[in-house]
C-alpha cells in the first residue's frame, strides 16, 4: 500500500474539471474556504446546471465549451485540480496538470479532508447503492446521525460544507455512509474510512481500464490508509476481494453466505448471524429479507456488519431490513401484463450484475441484454444461461446487440442445457415487444442489460424509466396490469 501523503487544504488557487454534481460541490466548498477556483466543462453554458450561476456569483471562474476542455494549459498556476469521476484522466486539461506536477484529486478526497465524523466507505462491482442505503437506514433506526452520500447522490463535498457548520462535538458523532466508485478511488490519496466495505469484484469499465487488474487495484485503494484502529469488512466468498484485503492494516471482518466463518457475518441454517467475540447473535431468518436474490443476503450481511461496528443494535438492524424496498432500477418490479412480470434492473450495467439478477428468479426469464458495451466478458454468462429452465429467451438490443449475439449464440447451442432462442432487436422498445411475444404466463421479462446506456440514454436511470413507461403503456393497452 502506498504511504499516506499530507492532507493539505491550504491552497490559494485550484481547478475543477467537470461541473456535474460533484464538480459543482467541490467548487463551492473550495470557494467558500477563500480559494480562487477555475472550473472547466466542455459542455456549452446552456447545458450547464443552474447551480453554476451561483458559483460564479461566489467568485468561481467558469470556462465552458469544447475549447475550454481541450487546452492542456487550462490549469496552469493551480496548486490542485479536482476531477469529476466521469471525466477521463487523459482529458487534455487533466493530462496537462499531471505533466506540470499538479495533484489531481477526486471530489471525495477533497471532502474527506474537512470531515470530522466517522467515514464508512463502501465499494464493489455490484450492490454498492443497496448496501450504502441499508447501512444508513440501520444507523438512523438506531438513533445515530447518519448521512448517505457519495456516488449514490449527495456529493461528499456538500456534506463537508454542512460539517463545517457543526460544533466539534456534534460533528464527531456524524456517520458518513459513502458509496465509492473506482473512478473516485483513483483520485484518493489520504481518504481513510474508519469502516471500509468491499462487497465483490467482477470485470467492469473495460472501456477505461486496460486490464481488469487495474480496475481491481483502484477498488483496493479503499484500504490504503486504514490503520489497526479501523475495520475492513470483506467478502470471504470472493477470492479477488480477499486478495486485495490481504495487505490492509485494518482488522478484517469477513461476511459470507456460503462459509462457516470463525468470526464474521454469515448465513447459518438460513439465519443471518453475527459471530463476534461474545458468540453468535441471530439477526433474522433469510426469508424475512424483502429483497430477492442470494446477492441481497450478502448485501444485508455486509450492511449489518458495518452498522453493528458503529454501535447499531440488532433490533434496529432487523427493523431497517424489514422496511427496505428495492431501489429504483435495481430488480424493481414495474408491472404484470398478461401474467408476465416485468422487472427493471437497468442498473445492471456489467455482466456480473446480470448474472446476479438471473440468479434471483426461479421462474423462466426472458432476458434483455444490450446497450453500450464497456468491454464486458459475456462468455461469463455461460453457467447462468445454462441452468436448466432458467431462460425462456434472450433478446439483444442496442449498439452492442450484434456483438453480444455473436458471443452468446454459440454458447447457447453448446452448453447442453435447455436451448432457447436468441433474438435481435434494435432499440429497447423493439426488444420489449420481442420479449412480450416470447414470454409465457408465469415468466419474468428482465431488463438486466450488462451494458451502459450511453448508446441511447443519458444514464441507466433514464433507460430504466423508459422501460417502466413501456410496461405501463402495454398494461393499459392490454386492459390493465394483470
Amino acid at each position: 500500500m502506498p504511504a499516506r501523503t499530507e492532507a493539505r487544504t491550504d491552497w490559494t488557487r485550484a481547478g475543477v474539471m467537470g461541473l456535474g454534481l460533484s464538480g459543482c460541490a467541490a467548487a463551492g466548498l473550495l470557494a467558500g474556504r477563500g480559494v480562487e477556483v477555475i472550473a472547466l466543462d466542455d459542455r456549452s453554458r446552456e447545458e450547464l446546471p443552474d447551480r453554476v450561476a451561483g458559483l460564479e456569483r461566489g467568485g468561481v471562474v467558469v470556462r465552458a465549451g469544447r475549447d475550454a476542455g481541450a487546452r492542456e494549459d487550462a490549469f496552469a498556476g493551480c496548486e490542485v485540480v479536482i476531477a469529476s469521476p466521469g471525466v477521463p484522466p487523459k482529458t487534455a486539461p487533466l493530462a496537462g496538470a499531471v505533466q506540470r506536477g499538479i495533484p489531481v484529486l477526486a471530489e471525495v478526497e477533497l471532502a474527506s479532508r474537512y470531515l470530522r465524523g466517522v467515514l464508512i466507505g463502501i465499494t464493489g462491482s455490484n450492490g454498492k447503492s443497496t448496501v450504502t442505503t441499508l447501512t444508513g437506514r440501520m444507523l438512523q433506526e438506531a438513533g445515530l446521525r447518519a448521512t448517505v452520500c457519495g456516488n449514490i447522490g449527495t456529493p461528499l463535498a456538500e456534506c463537508a460544507e454542512a460539517d463545517l457548520a457543526l460544533s466539534e462535538e456534534v460533528a464527531r458523532g456524524v456517520h458518513y455512509v459513502v458509496e465509492l466508485s473506482s473512478f473516485q478511488l483513483e483520485g484518493c490519496d489520504t481518504l481513510r474510512p474508519r469502516v471500509a466495505v468491499l462487497l465483490n469484484l467482477s470485470p467492469d469499465h473495460q472501456d477505461r481500464y486496460a486490464r481488469t487488474g487495474d480496475y481491481y487495484t483502484a477498488k483496493g485503494r479503499l484500504f490504503m490508509n486504514q490503520t489497526p484502529d479501523d475495520l475492513a469488512i470483506v467478502n470471504a466468498d470472493d477470492p479477488e476481494v480477499m486478495r486485495l484485503a490481504r495487505n490492509t492494516a485494518a482488522r478484517r471482518f469477513p461476511f459470507s453466505s456460503r462459509v462457516a466463518l470463525e468470526e464474521g457475518a454469515l448465513l447459518s441454517d438460513d439465519v443471518l448471524i453475527l459471530r463476534r467475540g461474545a458468540g453468535d447473535e441471530a439477526l433474522m431468518p433469510a426469508d424475512r429479507i424483502p429483497l430477492a436474490g442470494r446477492h441481497n443476503i450478502e448485501n444485508v450481511l455486509a450492511a449489518s456488519a458495518a452498522a453493528a461496528s458503529c454501535g447499531a443494535g440488532l433490533a434496529s438492524i432487523a427493523a431497517a431490513v424489514a422496511a427496505v424496498r428495492p431501489l429504483p432500477h435495481r430488480l424493481e418490479p414495474v408491472g404484470r401484463v398478461d401474467g408476465v412480470d416485468y422487472v427493471n434492473d437497468s442498473k445492471a450495467t456489467n455482466v456480473g450484475a446480470t448474472i446476479r439478477a438471473l440468479e434471483s428468479f426461479e421462474a423462466p426469464v426472458v432476458l434483455l441484454l444490450g446497450g453500450y458495451d464497456k468491454g464486458g466478458d459475456f462468455t461469463s454468462l455461460r453457467e447462468a444461461l445454462g441452468r436448466p429452465g432458467a431462460v425462456r429467451a434472450l433478446v439483444t438490443f442496442g449498439r452492442a446487440g450484434d456483438a453480444i449475439g455473436a458471443v452468446v449464440r454459440p454458447m447457447v447451442a453448446s452448453h447442453g442445457g435447455t436451448v432457447f432462442p436468441v433474438l435481435r432487436a434494435g432499440a429497447l422498445a423493439e426488444a420489449v415487444a420481442a420479449a412480450r411475444t416470447a414470454a409465457r404466463p408465469g415468466d419474468v421479462v428482465l431488463l438486466a442489460p450488462g451494458c451502459a446506456s450511453f448508446d441511447a440514454y443519458r444514464n441507466f436511470e433514464e433507460r430504466g424509466a423508459d422501460f417502466a413507461r413501456m410496461v405501463r403503456d402495454m398494461a393499459r393497452s392490454a386492459g390493465g396490469v394483470r
